[in-house]
């Protein structure tokens, strides 16, 4: 009897990416939740790429609460996980070491490599509770987070957050961009912006391509216009900012021009792990500048 086909993770999650894109919605840029994509049982919060796959399916789906549960988890509590449902799938990993010792020297030399796997969790609506004394709105009333609708209080933190860098900017003019020859982030005035959320994300959106300075996380910025790499390098942008805002808690939604959507539907259809590369470029950009920001709070 031949096994049954190992599931291409990289290839469903960007088949679904791309018929959301379609469709016109960014799942990186989706209004967060007020409660962070987590765990039910643990209350761990999802960090990295995992809020974004969280929010792929939540928006495919229309899940109306961010939490999860592996099927374990749900079966030792004496829940099931719903006929018919379908899990979400999430990546674990990191930077491993190995060692080994020279044979010649004696020295015990290290080898660093990634290595990350993928797991699969639900949704708290693909999970029926009624066999159990233990209640999902319950666990959910208890991890809920309620925050003020004042906005504004949050801003002197990002504000802070922005100044630890401490970019050169120039404000003025109707262009935001990131001049790499100079070094230097262009934003029109503070005052021109919308609202002040719109004003932050898209700081923060040429933050990180700031952050791909040679003398920073050294990416390939000098990119042509409407290239390829142009329009990678701007999802980069976009998943960093998202990422970004998630951690201090503003609405990352950007409008951005449809031959960018045009651009990424390409990437992703030609490179299953196109989304991947992306959101791993732009996670190693957030822990840059979250990095830089707890060596300040140190100091």
């Amino acid at each position: 009897m031949s096994k049954p086909q190992a599931i291409d993770k990289f290839q469903l999650i960007t088949d679904k990416l791309i018929g959301l894109i379609e469709r016109g919605v960014k799942p990186w840029t989706k209004s967060w939740h007020a409660t962070p994509y987590q765990n039910l049982i643990t209350g761990h919060q999802y960090t990295g790429i995992n809020p974004i796959l969280c929010s792929i399916d939540s928006t495919i789906n229309q899940w109306e609460h961010p939490f999860f549960v592996s099927f374990i988890q749900a079966k030792q509590v004496g829940w099931a996980v719903k006929n018919g449902s379908k899990s979400t799938w999430l990546r674990w990993g990191g930077t491993n070491v190995k060692e080994t010792e020279n044979p010649e020297t004696g020295e015990v030399e290290r080898e660093y490599y990634k290595a990350f796997k993928f797991h699969n969790v639900f949704n708290v609506a693909c999970i029926d509770d009624s066999n159990s004394d233990v209640k999902i709105d319950s666990l959910i009333r208890q991890r809920k987070v309620t925050i003020s609708g004042n906005s504004e209080l949050r801003l002197p933190e990002i504000e802070q957050f922005i100044g630890q860098h401490l970019p050169t900017t120039q404000f003025g003019g109707n262009v935001a961009m990131y001049h790499i020859a100079t070094d230097t982030i262009r934003l029109p005035e503070y005052e021109t912006f919308s609202n002040a959320a719109a004003y932050y994300a898209t700081y923060l959106h040429e933050l990180v391509h700031w952050t791909g300075h040679q003398k920073r996380c050294n990416r390939p910025l000098k990119n042509k216009f409407g290239s390829w790499s142009y329009a990678f390098e701007e999802l980069i942008a976009e998943i960093g900012a998202a990422m970004v805002c998630n951690q201090l808690g503003i609405d990352s939604k950007l409008e951005h021009h449809a031959s960018y959507l045009d651009f990424w539907l390409k990437i992703l259809k030609n490179d299953k792990k196109a989304f991947f590369d992306a959101a791993r470029l732009a996670i190693g950009a957030t822990q840059y500048l979250t990095a830089v920001q707890q060596l300040e709070k140190a100091s």
